[in-house]
């Protein structure tokens, strides 16, 4: 009975490979200092059944009060320790980043699903650099401000979907998430790849968004047994089914992200992706591994900036709506009515990147934050931690941490970013991360953000939609959200008034755009 055979075989080096799994995992070395202080767990599984299955920040959050801002979990040997506050978070992963950079090891959606080549998820090793230094010279400070002109010409057309949808919808109100993923997404495949996505339903971003989606699903914490108990993963394929998903996935991802980059070759003009085709580094990658590295920079841009600006939108809507009446006086006094804000207008525009402050605050788009890892143990302050231990900024709580951010944490209140002086306070921007694996694109993000919110602050007043049914206003909730490892707003409809016959004309006179306009930017950007 070979088959039978092979089956206790392979459960019998499963049970040893895990024995051995267990027995070295969770050895306090901190000079006789205790772990830090956490929820008590079973023999064995230690922690794992108190995991949240669903919306873990949140959770995280409220355990936090009880256990202090550095809680330890043990997920079935593997030490865990959840940080809640800005200081903790910035001493361990930013202070100590030498030892804190690593990212623990994820079987489905890093090693099968990706072979070992998302950025993300990479360790921090030679190969990571070899990729953070191809990439940096098209992401640092200097090269996101040459690409504003893309931006700003993304941002017209945003305007005049948002008009013309509302137009057609009236009272009941469009769901904004199309225009604004699509303003990003034509955005970052412009520069990328060269060329633009004119309505957002073209089967290059349709296909991304599938294969993003089902990536995220296979990400998330819990989804696979396999990213808790690795030692399974030693199972033949028949008796690990999580396999051949992995293998379907990956080859969704390469054939995306290897399309892309095929046609971003085969355009006329210059282009991010034909550039670092053409590098030193790349010399050094296959085409797959350069095609994954541009593509998790498109897939992230699409996926952050649409939705953070949706939570902005939805601050508008539910939270006290005086920063609104405030930044549209402001806009007026500085940019008048007659033309749309510009970048020439930010310096005198303090509070429009307050309010992007703080909605990058108020609903960090990863609230559960990227787990980072340590292979050396450590000691902070009165609690040993442990080596091989996985260290998660739980960002939903450092950003309610009111001995920096103050009061009313949970309130969007653009003023707690303005000093007395009238100017930006120098406060933490934990909504990119920290340390060594600070989001390298945080700085085209910023930008792009800048432009999009002076330009809808300025051009409308946002209002509920109405049911259609009842005729009554349709109550938007700021807690409503699509669980996930990038936290969106449920769909919501909201009505886009322009604030004058005046502003309705400039958005109409400047919102043409065509399908070639962004070659000319990017010809004088390279």
């Amino acid at each position: 009975m070979p088959g039978q055979t092979t089956l206790l075989a392979s459960i019998a080096i499963l049970a040893l490979t895990t024995i051995v799994y267990f027995c070295n995992r969770v050895k306090p070395n901190g000079q006789g200092k205790q772990l830090p202080p956490g929820p008590q767990g079973l023999p064995i599984i230690g922690n794992v059944l108190q995991m949240p299955k669903r919306l873990p920040w949140l959770e995280f959050y409220r355990m936090s009060r009880e256990y202090g801002p550095v809680m330890y979990m043990n997920l079935a040997g593997q030490s865990a320790i959840i940080l809640s506050t800005h200081q903790a978070a910035h001493d361990l992963l930013s202070v100590r980043s030498a030892l804190y950079s690593d990212r623990p090891r994820v079987v489905m959606a890093g090693e099968l699903a990706c072979k070992g080549m998302h950025t993300l998820l990479r360790p921090y090793d030679a190969r990571y650099k070899l990729h953070q230094r191809m990439a940096s010279s098209f992401l640092n400070t200097s090269a996101a401000n040459r690409y504003t002109p893309l931006q700003e010409l993304e941002s017209r057309q945003l305007l005049f979907d948002l008009l013309n949808g509302s137009n057609k919808k009236g009272e009941y109100g469009i769901d904004p998430h199309h225009p604004l993923e699509r303003a990003m997404a034509s955005f970052i495949y412009s520069l990328l790849y060269g060329y633009r996505l004119q309505t957002g339903d073209e089967p290059e971003l349709r296909e991304a968004k599938k294969v993003l989606a089902e990536y995220e699903q296979t990400a998330k914490p819990g989804a696979y047994l396999v990213d808790a108990f690795p030692a399974l993963n030693y199972l033949p394929r028949p008796l690990a089914p999580w396999k051949n998903k992995a293998e379907q996935l990956y080859e969704q991802q390469a054939n995306l992200h290897l399309g892309n980059l095929s046609k971003a070759l085969e355009q006329e003009g210059p282009n991010v992706a034909k550039l670092m085709h053409a590098s030193r580094e790349a010399k050094e990658m296959t085409e797959v591994e350069l095609a994954f590295s541009v593509g998790v920079l498109a897939d992230a841009a699409i996926d952050t900036s649409a939705m953070t600006l949706n939570w902005l939108i939805i601050a508008a809507l539910s939270n006290r709506a005086e920063w609104v009446q405030k930044a549209q006086s402001i806009l007026d006094k500085v940019v008048g009515r007659d033309r749309l804000p510009e970048w020439e207008d930010r310096a005198e525009l303090t509070y429009i990147d307050a309010i992007i402050n703080e909605v990058l605050r108020w609903r960090p788009i990863i609230p559960g934050g990227v787990p980072h890892f340590t292979k050396e143990p450590d000691v902070y302050g009165a609690y040993c931690i442990p080596a091989n231990t996985i260290v998660l900024p739980n960002l939903f709580a450092i950003a309610r941490d009111e001995t920096t951010f103050g009061p009313e944490a949970d309130t969007f209140i653009p003023e707690r970013w303005i000093d007395a002086n009238g100017k930006l306070k120098d406060l933490p921007d934990v909504g990119f991360g920290f340390g060594r694996r600070i989001c390298a694109g945080r700085h085209i993000a910023r930008n792009g953000l800048f432009i999009k919110v002076a330009r809808l602050l300025w051009a409308f007043h946002i209002e509920p939609g109405v049911d259609r049914t009842t005729g009554e206003t349709i109550e938007v909730s700021d807690m409503d959200c699509v669980d996930g490892l990038v936290v969106l707003p449920k769909p919501f409809k909201a009505v886009f008034r322009p604030r004058c016959d005046n502003a309705r004309d400039v958005i109409n006179s400047n919102g043409k755009v065509d399908i070639d306009d962004h070659l000319h930017i990017l010809n004088e950007i390279f």
